[in-house]
């Protein structure tokens, strides 16, 4: 019966996700209609309607599948929370994309609103519901929580570091969590860089080239970066790398699935990446502009990236006892454990010190692109908003590395990340320097603020599909007729 559960939840999600996004998409293509039909929003809302069934079904799941046995306050909660969680995260996206995506909809003031209302009230509302969901499931969960996928002769599973030496989870494909949420953080910021660079030069798709170079070029750097730092190893026992070199294990520097990734790497090296990218496909493009609108929305990367960290149960600060941190979720705070019996988690825990650094990434993203924006309008040149990214996130792990468990500190003292970090904020003070040093040249020059090395090549029309008509066609037949009469 479990098993029944999972399939009809999985293909209930699944067919819902299918049907929103397939009449949404129409939607946005279609570019004679504004106003939605109401078959279209019913289709919609059936979308959305059976993916909430199927949330509920998945949540059923467990208690009959594994014998949760969940009380039945618990189980209220788990099922509410979860249908209105998929309901409301599944229209936030919906939304999102009509509102960024749909041509023409600021012409229609009132449906542009509601669209943003839609959009913005889903975003707590969707944070909510999944909390609500959270703590009914919280107490029957075993912790620490899985850390991925496995597919191997035994099927599919979860994965838990816990057990890696079973049988069970022995060879086959093995897919991280910590991967997905990168790329999932990856891919949102690269929507908001799309769309602010489609404010900008009214097209969508300029950075799709840069963001497929950019983004294997973070992670490169970003293990580049944990290697050298680790290159004679740390203070609590971490990998060696000269030693492995020595002892003829020279391939343990490429092992990325074993862990070992860098932020402060991965953003030099994918920003680099882009830069040269934009400088060479994108001459139309100021490349000043360009790391304006894309490089502030690493922040939301990194943010949420970082929740890679609580999956795998690392990164984190000092001891505490567990009841100070009960302003925290449930789940959340029982995975911070600092070891676990059975699944049950112990009365210590440590200062989710992920969680943190997300939520003042977030933050800083906000400060940089709204305050400094609309506060720094007059002086501000071209490009400061990048330098403004690397002194913020360059101050946030100052603070931060210090108050980290010593045995995630790189460097034998400790302090690599520390003084990278500091090498951050420099930068990003150089970076507005030479902004601003170059604004004043041209403008002292009578330059235009903008350079444009190339005229931005115009998109391409369609051919028409067969059976329709051309307007251009249509609007020269009369005087094409006109001219056959003349003959």
């Amino acid at each position: 019966m479990g098993i029944a559960f999972l399939i009809i939840g999985l293909l209930s999600i699944a067919g819902g996700m299918a049907l929103s996004i397939y009449f949404t998409r129409a939607y946005v293509k279609d570019e004679k209609t504004l106003i939605p039909e109401k078959k279209h929003l019913l289709y919609v809302g059936g979308g959305l309607l059976l993916s909430g069934i199927g949330a509920i079904f998945l949540t059923i799941c467990p208690n009959v599948w594994k014998e949760w046995n969940m009380a039945g306050g618990h189980l209220a909660m788990g099922i509410i929370g979860n249908f209105f969680f998929a309901v409301c995260f599944l229209l936030l996206w919906y939304a999102f994309y009509v509102r960024f995506y749909k041509k023409g909809l600021q012409q229609d003031a009132k449906l542009f609103k509601w669209v943003r209302i839609a959009m913005f009230s889903c975003i707590p509302l969707s944070l909510a519901f999944f909390l609500l969901a959270g703590e009914g499931m919280a107490p029957y969960l075993f912790y620490p929580l899985a850390n991925g996928i496995v597919i191997n002769g035994h099927g599919f599973g979860l994965y838990n570091y816990l057990n890696e030496g079973s049988s069970e989870h022995a060879g086959g494909l093995h897919i991280a969590f910590y991967g997905i949420v990168i790329l999932a953080g990856a891919i949102i910021a690269y929507k908001i860089s799309d769309h602010h660079m489609y404010q900008k030069y009214g097209r969508h798709g300029i950075i799709d080239g840069c963001f497929l170079w950019a983004f294997p070029s973070g992670i490169i750097g970003a293990r580049i970066w944990y290697v050298v730092g680790n290159w004679n190893g740390d203070g609590a026992g971490g990998p060696n790398y000269s030693q492995y070199c020595a002892d003829g294990q020279w391939f343990k520097m490429f092992a990325i699935w074993e862990g070992g990734l860098t932020i402060l790497g991965g953003a030099v090296f994918g920003i680099a990446a882009g830069v040269i990218y934009m400088l060479i496909r994108r001459k139309y493009v100021d490349i000043r502009v360009a790391v304006d609108l894309i490089v502030p929305t690493i922040l939301i990367a990194q943010a949420i990236g970082r929740w890679g960290n609580f999956f795998n149960h690392e990164v984190y600060g000092q001891k505490v006892a567990m009841e100070s941190l009960g302003f925290l979720p449930t789940w959340l705070r029982n995975q911070m454990a600092t070891a676990f019996y059975g699944g049950v988690p112990t009365a210590e825990a440590y200062i989710p010190l992920f969680l943190i650094e997300g939520a003042i990434n977030i933050a800083g993203y906000f400060v940089i692109w709204y305050g400094v924006r609309l506060l720094w309008k007059k002086g501000r040149a071209l490009g400061d908003l990048a330098g403004c990214y690397l002194i913020w996130y360059g101050i946030v792990r100052m603070i931060l590395e210090p108050l980290r468990d010593r045995s995630y500190n790189m460097g034998q003292n400790g302090l690599w990340s520390f003084w990278n970090s500091m090498v951050y904020v420099l930068l990003g003070l150089a970076v507005i320097a030479g902004c601003q040093l170059y604004a004043w040249y041209r403008k002292k020059h009578g330059l235009p603020e903008e350079i444009n090395r190339a005229p931005m090549p115009k998109a391409k029309k369609a051919p028409a599909k067969s059976g329709t008509i051309d307007s251009n066609a249509l609007k020269s037949a009369p005087k094409q007729r006109k001219k056959e009469e003349e003959e």
